[in-house]
């Protein structure tokens, strides 16, 4: 049984629904993931640039202290060893200058100095504070006293403290360093899990695509199944339709056929009976009867346009000759009786007056061209007409020109060019129209060859 066309599709909506909510959670899942690698990166970015900032500045400020104490402790040096008269005084203002410097640096420091370096902070600190406690007093020393006590001093206070504040400095470099190193290890760290994070959104995102695209494709061989199905029964219904308009065109030939056979044989010869009886009641009448003879004669009148009109409407319903003389013999006639209706001159061109052909190809070109005569003689208004049989070795050829005034074909589908198509299309032929406003009307219909053992 053939699927109702009018049926509705199978319920998917909860795979709708299921697919709609999978992307619009990848969706969601793809944007997360974004949003966060964004914020790790940015987070990982700023860390850096402040563990940096922070080193650059320690360093900085360590190399300032070490090196302006290390000037200063090389002027006091100078001082307490040096003979000349005005040297003294210039490597003191240079050994307070460098201190002063390096104190400067020290305080800088203690602003920057994270909080696990505040003990080795505070211990270099000292260390500086006892070294100058020593230095300082010793700068304001006479010739005499540097050249008694200066070396004594040097050697056995200031440089053992120079090197313990120096070594200080050193452990805190190192230390800068550690906490360099350590930010970056964090950073690292930080890079790490973002990466293990992307590597679990990803083969998350993977399985929830690769669900979907299961899911999906599913979805899609079902519509497409149900689209299989859907155009099978429209195929089939199309071929019940057109076995149907076939069969219903042969009933209709059939009992046109039987009708026109009727109206001829019982009708027709009824009343050819009856004309025979009316002539021989009108001899058995006396001349001095002319009321009743001319009552005969009406009703003879009439029973002859009674008999004309039957035989034509038999002709028009199924012409006789169409069976008993052929196709031409059939166009022919049809051309003269729409000749003598319309005033139309109706020419019928063939080069093979005896051709034969099966049932089915006479009734269809007979028919179309019957609808044919009449649209022209009904519309185009039309002087001239001619047809055009001609049986080739590939195909039946007929054309049908008028001069009427034309139509759009593209535009103008009445129901009798339907009729001629659904008729053409049966015996697998073709009929092409060409026309326009004012430029006539050609049908050419093109019918495969008789089938051998086919022809009548």
């Amino acid at each position: 049984m053939p699927m109702n066309l009018r049926s509705k599709p199978p319920l998917l909506s909860g795979v709708r629904l299921v697919l709609m909510a999978g992307f619009l959670g990848l969706l969601c899942l793809l944007g997360f993931a974004g949003f966060y690698s964004l914020h790790a990166l940015r987070k990982v970015a700023r860390t850096d640039d402040e563990s940096t900032r922070e080193f650059v500045k320690r360093s900085d400020a360590l190399e300032v202290i070490r090196q302006n104490a290390y000037t200063s402790t090389s002027r006091v040096r100078d001082f307490l060893l040096d003979r000349e008269p005005k040297a003294p005084q210039v490597h003191r203002q240079d050994a307070v200058a460098a201190w002063n410097r390096a104190l400067s640096a020290v305080k800088a420091y203690s602003l920057v100095s994270p909080e696990a370096q505040r003990p080795a902070f505070q211990q270099l600190r000292l260390s500086m504070e006892a070294y100058w406690r020593v230095a300082e007093p010793a700068l304001s020393w006479h010739d005499t006293k540097r050249e008694v006590d200066g070396y004594d001093l040097l050697a056995e206070q200031l440089t053992p403290r120079r090197d313990e504040f120096l070594h200080l400095c050193d452990e805190l470099r190192r230390a800068n360093e550690l906490d360099l190193r350590a930010a970056i290890d964090h950073s690292a760290s930080l890079i790490s899990l973002l990466q293990q994070r992307l590597a679990m959104v990803v083969v998350l995102a993977l399985l929830i695509g690769s669900a979907l695209a299961g899911i999906t494709l599913h979805y899609f061989m079902r519509l497409e199944r149900a689209a299989s199905q859907r155009y099978e029964a429209s195929i089939a219904d199309r071929a019940q339709l057109e076995a149907l308009s076939t069969r219903l065109l042969e009933i209709q030939e059939e009992e046109r056929r039987r009708i026109s056979r009727e109206l001829h044989d019982e009708a027709g010869q009824a009343l050819s009976g009856l004309l025979v009886d009316v002539a021989n009641a009108s001899a058995e009448i006396q001349n001095d009867q002319p009321s009743l003879k001319e009552r005969m004669a009406s009703i003879k009148r009439s029973a002859e346009s009674t008999l004309s009109s039957i035989r034509n409407l038999s002709l028009l319903l199924r012409p006789s000759m169409l069976d008993d003389l052929g196709l031409i013999a059939a166009l022919r006639w049809q051309a003269r009786e729409t000749a003598r209706r319309s005033g139309m001159e109706v020419a019928v061109l063939a080069e093979d007056y005896n051709l034969e052909l099966p049932d089915e190809y006479r009734t269809t070109i007979y028919r179309v061209v019957q609808e044919a005569l009449n649209n022209a003689a009904r519309h185009s208004g039309a002087k001239n007409v001619s047809i055009l049989v001609r049986a080739e070795a590939r195909r039946l050829l007929v054309l049908i020109q008028d001069d009427g005034k034309g139509f759009d074909p593209d535009t103008t589908k009445g129901m009798g060019l339907l009729g001629m198509q659904e008729r053409i299309a049966h015996l697998n032929g073709q009929m092409e129209v060409e026309s326009g406003v004012g430029q006539g009307v050609v049908l050419r219909i093109e019918l495969p060859p008789v089938p051998a053992g086919k022809a009548a």
